[in-house]
């Protein structure tokens, strides 16, 4: 599998940090191939930054984070932690589709700030 634009690794830690105005389908399709890369090339954490998307993110419905959550946790499967990167417009407050991704099996939690997700990653107080 090649190398998804605007990743990079650092040691075990992927950072997936994409740029562009897409839909919110290939938003989810392009942080979905990123996890699996990250998880092929034997990395056990990632961290996903979407703040550079332009997209329809602050208007997805109740069914559309389900959908993302299921492709979410299936791309990131269980071995890998993803802390998520987002506006805080792009974000429920009831963090749903985190909810939906932890009960199937994914290790994950999302910020508005990549500060606060690589002091999650690293286990530190946020």
């Amino acid at each position: 599998m090649e190398k998804p634009e605007f990743f990079e690794q650092v040691d075990k830690r992927g950072y997936y940090r994409p740029i562009g105005d897409v839909t919110f389908e290939k938003g989810v399709s392009m942080v979905a191939e990123a996890m699996v890369y990250a998880r092929a090339n034997g990395m056990t954490e990632m961290v996903a930054n979407v703040s550079g998307l332009s997209s329809s993110f602050a208007t997805i419905t109740i069914f559309d984070r389900y959908a993302m959550a299921v492709r979410w946790a299936e791309s990131a499967g269980s071995s890998l932690r993803v802390a998520v990167v987002a506006r805080p417009e792009m974000l429920d407050p009831d963090k749903i589709a985190l909810l939906m991704a932890q009960n199937r099996g994914a290790n994950g939690e999302v910020f508005t700030g990549e500060a606060e997700a690589m002091a999650w990653l690293d286990g530190r107080p946020t």
